[in-house]
């Protein structure tokens, strides 16, 4: 016998079947997660202001577990379960008794890192809890990335009247930072896949769906950095990231990287200190800090902190090394003789440098251990039979001893620029003027950078009597890099005996040739002393100028110097008018004296320059000075 249904339970069936099938279907539809679930270690939060009796401490110690218990309750009720695990409390204090810690204890973010490598964590969020005078609660805490504990996000204080309130107010603020999370996943798989632009994007979008999102920001900057952004857009970003977190690692190092690159060294240097001081006891990052700061002109700010860490770690020879380029690089010869002996003696790697034999030996030289600086030199020489610069350094050593040196490293080394240069002193100092130019030419072709080596050439070219040529190559030593000060040094003395020598002549052909080289000194190094003799020859180039025109047959060129003679009585005034100070009562003659022949220059351009029929000064001639 067959028992049927009621046509209404018949619907019903079918309905829930129906149901059911769509449910299924639904859920065959759904996209898998993008990302496997992550798993949220919530730690004992840590409990400022304990007192001093045991039981005071005591009922601290158990504030701090139960904010942590509560934090992880009330965040496992409000992740998608799916996607997030907190860790539950039972499994954290089973884990503390089992490796003989109190379930009450708090820890650094370091120990809670290494605490979470059995529960396979992905996040850390740590706190303080701080028991406020009039019985209210504040929750400071920090959402920290597992794989890099140096990644932090802060998250703002709450303070509430009651427990339950602070710590659902920490919760919204956790949730509120972990929206950024999986923009800045997005971005860091990106960087892994080269792709640049896409990890920008990526954290852009973290940043705007969380606007104090320090690890978005944090990604931001590896992508920019990857990309190759300008160093003002990669400093900018980094800053913003040190708004939200003063000691984030990675914006401390754009930052510095970006100082670096702008050349703004004195902020690159507190950027690199920054860094170090988030991670002192880390040689690596020491190591990386001090030689960035070398690399960026700041060795005398880092002295300081290598000279100690080396100190503290004697047997470590990547410091000594360091120790030893940042004394060089700052000529403090004592610090460099002694972290180079250590080297000597104990780094293998010294033994087969030669640059380094070549430095030691100018350290002990400098230092005033001549004995000490001519054995090394032979060891290097006798070591690095190759080497030019060592035999150069060698011979400037033993030069006085014997005539054949020079030759000799010549005829080993003809190519040597060092060699060529000591060459070129001796051929001057025994009057060999013409042959001393020729070598000082060929050392500055073999090496552009060789000290002076360009100077050299300007004075045998002066000796020569080719002032035009040494104006030309002092002009070319300051385009290839070398000591403005000593190119300014070089040309006011030439200059000032140009000008002194044109005083003999009175000819105008020779006040301008010194006031040539006066101007090349003034705008290299401006001094009182250089304006003072720029405006002496400029006044002197005028007064001849107005006094070799009317003698001139031809109009146009009597127009010409004319115009010569008035155009440089302004560059005279303001020249001596700055330096006032060197001589004061000759410049007020020569000021007053500008007054007078300045009425003469404009009757000559008047006379020589204007349209129609040349008409001359009558009687009036520049005054005598």
């Amino acid at each position: 016998m067959t028992c049927l249904l009621p046509a209404a339970r018949w619907r019903v069936v079918v309905g829930f079947c129906l149901c059911v099938v769509a449910q299924e279907a639904v859920a065959q539809r759904r996209p898998a997660p993008e990302f496997t679930q992550q798993s949220v270690l919530v730690g004992n939060f840590w409990v400022t202001g304990q007192k001093e009796t045991p039981s005071q401490t005591k009922n601290d110690l158990k504030l701090g577990r139960e904010v942590g218990d509560w934090v992880r309750k009330r965040l496992a009720e409000t992740v998608n379960k799916r996607e997030t695990k907190v860790i539950d409390g039972y499994d954290i204090r089973e884990s503390l008794i089992r490796a003989a810690f109190s379930p009450d204890a708090s820890f650094t973010i370091p120990a809670l890192r290494q605490q979470g490598q059995s529960f396979r964590t992905d996040e850390i969020v740590w706190g303080i809890a701080t028991r406020l005078p009039d019985g209210g609660l504040r929750l400071d805490g920090s959402l920290v990335l597992y794989r890099d504990v140096r990644m932090r996000q802060p998250l703002p204080s709450v303070t509430a009247k009651t427990f339950d309130r602070a710590v659902n107010q920490l919760v919204v603020k956790v949730n509120e930072a972990r929206v950024q999370l999986k923009f800045q996943r997005r971005c860091e798989n990106a960087l892994r896949d080269a792709s640049g632009a896409r990890a920008i994007q990526a954290a852009r979008e973290g940043i705007a769906a969380y606007q104090r999102g320090a690890l978005a920001r944090t990604c931001l900057v590896w992508a920019l950095r990857a990309t190759g952004a300008p160093a003002t857009q990669l400093l900018a970003e980094a800053e913003q990231l040190l708004d939200i977190d003063s000691v984030a690692p990675h914006g401390l190092e754009a930052a510095a990287i970006a100082l670096d690159s702008l050349k703004r060294r004195s902020e690159a240097a507190t950027m690199w200190l920054r860094l170090y001081a988030t991670d002192s006891t880390n040689l690596d990052l020491v190591e990386r800090v001090t030689w960035s700061m070398a690399e960026g002109g700041n060795s005398r700010k880092a002295e300081p902190l290598i000279i100690r860490l080396s100190d503290a770690y004697p047997d470590n020879m990547r410091l000594m090394r360091q120790k030893w380029r940042i004394a060089n690089d700052n000529r403090n010869w004592p610090l460099a003789v002694s972290a180079g002996e250590k080297l000597l003696a104990f780094d293998a790697e010294a033994g087969t440098d030669s640059i380094f034999f070549l430095k030691m030996a100018t350290a002990y030289r400098a230092n005033g251990q001549t004995f000490k600086a001519m054995e090394l030199v032979a060891r290097g020489v006798a070591t690095f039979r190759s080497d030019p610069r060592l035999y150069a350094l060698y011979t400037q050593f033993v030069k006085e001893e014997s005539d054949s040196v020079l030759p000799r490293g010549l005829a080993l080394h003809p190519n040597s620029a060092d060699l060529l240069a000591l060459n070129a002193k001796e051929l001057r100092s025994k009057g060999l003027i013409a042959e001393a130019l020729d070598a000082s030419k060929k050392a500055v072709e073999l090496d552009s950078t060789i000290a002076q080596g360009r100077l050299l050439v300007a004075q045998a070219e002066m000796e020569l009597g080719r002032p035009d040529s040494a104006l030309k190559t002092l002009m070319r030593a300051v385009d290839a890099g070398e000591d403005k000060n000593a190119v300014a040094q070089f040309a006011l003395a030439k200059g000032n005996t140009l000008f002194r020598a044109a005083n003999g002549t009175e000819l105008r052909s020779d006040f301008q040739l010194a006031m040539r080289f006066l101007s090349l000194a003034d705008s290299l190094k401006s001094t009182p002393q250089t304006k003072f003799l720029l405006g002496a020859a400029a006044l002197k180039v005028a007064q001849t100028a107005l006094t070799d025109a009317p003698k001139i047959a031809l109009r146009e060129e009597s127009c010409a110097v004319s115009k010569l003679g008035l155009d440089t009585i302004p560059i005279a005034r303001a020249n001596l008018e700055a330096g006032h100070d060197v001589a004061p009562e000759a410049i007020k003659q020569f000021l007053e004296y500008l007054d007078e022949i300045t009425p003469f220059a404009d009757k000559q351009i008047l006379a020589y320059c204007s349209p129609g029929p040349p008409v001359p000064p009558k009687k009036d001639s520049v005054p005598p000075r």
